[in-house]
């Protein structure tokens, strides 16, 4: 189960209007709240009566509730937390104590009566859920996030256990990032066995082993009709490379 983290949006709507839209997206399919931190907030998705903004207001209160030089610019926290692809397919109930398990975990909303920011969980695949908060708690002030992201790390570790899922190893944060639920969606459209992502890092396998220089390698990518930039310090020597 992997949380990631993005602790810096400014724009409520814009991110629920996202999470919501299902035309522009082969993995968004029923979105819909799975807590929030009231456990009644309007959902766009199931109640035909409520709007995106009746729930961006509601999550954007405390900030507007600020003096205006006061607002945080940047007031949006949001994680998507993601389910191994051969792990079971989870509840509702069970997204919806993770993600509150989540929040507390990151300092977004503690509980055990300290005042927390308000947030809602949004599922609209079989695999995630996203969770958008707004960074002024109830009673004005900057939660205590500070290392969220490995905080909501260290949870899902937990969590992972307690529900039976696939256990990730602890790591440093440089493990390569799986194929999502629209990538793996496409391949099957397109009919292949492996996403585009991981063909990719196959041709790059294939390329560095054997290679007796960068040349040799570089060659190797070239030929397999892969794009390559270059990063290189002042003195020319090579720092690192992205492929596409």
């Amino acid at each position: 189960m992997i949380p990631s983290v993005n602790p810096s949006g400014s724009d409520t709507r814009g991110l629920l209007y996202y999470l919501y839209e299902t035309g522009k997206y082969e993995d968004h399919t029923d979105p819909h709240l799975v807590a929030s931190f009231d456990g009644m907030s309007p959902d766009p998705g199931r109640d035909p009566s409520a709007t995106l903004t009746d729930l961006q207001q509601l999550l954007d209160q405390p900030v507007m509730a600020l003096a205006k030089h006061a607002r945080p610019a940047k007031h949006v926290w949001h994680t998507s937390v993601r389910a191994d692809p051969g792990d079971r397919i989870l509840s509702d109930e069970e997204w919806a104590d993770i993600a509150r398990r989540i929040v507390a975990a990151t300092g977004i909303d503690p509980g055990d009566g300290q005042p927390g920011c308000r947030w809602a969980a949004v599922r609209h695949a079989d695999d995630h859920i996203h969770i958008v908060a707004t960074l002024v708690t109830e009673d004005g002030h900057r939660p205590d996030d500070f290392r969220s992201g490995a905080r909501a790390q260290a949870e899902a570790r937990l969590i992972e256990k307690e529900l039976g899922l696939h256990q990730v190893a602890p790591g440093d944060g440089t493990a390569a990032q799986r194929p999502t639920s629209a990538e793996r969606h496409k391949a099957e459209r397109q009919g292949r066995e492996r996403t585009a992502r991981e063909e990719l890092r196959e041709t790059v396998r294939r390329a560095v082993a054997g290679a007796r220089s960068d040349e040799e390698f570089f060659g190797r990518l070239i030929a397999a009709g892969l794009l390559i930039r270059k990063r290189a310090a002042p003195s020319g020597d090579l720092l690192g490379y992205k492929v596409a």
